[in-house]
């Protein structure tokens, strides 16, 4: 609740979501076999289907759960597929203030993760490469 003493900028949480099961991550490392990454504001997308490069991009999800910020914006999504099947999906945020998923079933937000420091070195390699092909 906002007063005088307390402006919008310090009302940041909006939500907390708990950390992803591991059962499901489990799942997920040891059944996906194709990953689509696609970037918002950006004309550059990839996907995975290399088993051992998916497990790798799994092992960047931090079990910390994020403070999630409204004033954080997704900045893309990855589809996790099990045989053509979307199994679960993960808003990406990704900037100075904010490093992590937000895991979502049905279009319904449902867990949340940090990036593991390797995950976040890894996003910045992507975001260093795709820069690279445009120009």
């Amino acid at each position: 609740m906002e007063t005088a003493d307390t402006p919008a900028t310090k009302t940041t949480a909006v939500e907390s979501l708990p950390s992803i099961p591991v059962e499901i991550m489990q799942t997920l490392f040891d059944q996906v076999n194709h990953v689509d990454y696609l970037f918002y504001e950006s004309n550059f997308s990839m996907s995975m289907d290399s088993k051992a490069s998916i497990q790798q991009t799994l092992t960047h999800v931090s079990e910390k759960v994020p403070v999630l910020n409204k004033n954080c914006k997704s900045i893309g999504r990855i589809f996790y597929e099990i045989d053509g099947n979307i199994e679960i999906e993960a808003e990406i945020y990704f900037s100075d203030q904010c490093q992590h998923f937000v895991f979502m079933k049905d279009n319904k937000r449902i867990y949340a993760n940090n990036l593991t420091p390797e995950g976040v070195a890894h996003f910045k390699n992507i975001f260093k490469q795709a820069a690279g092909m445009n120009k």
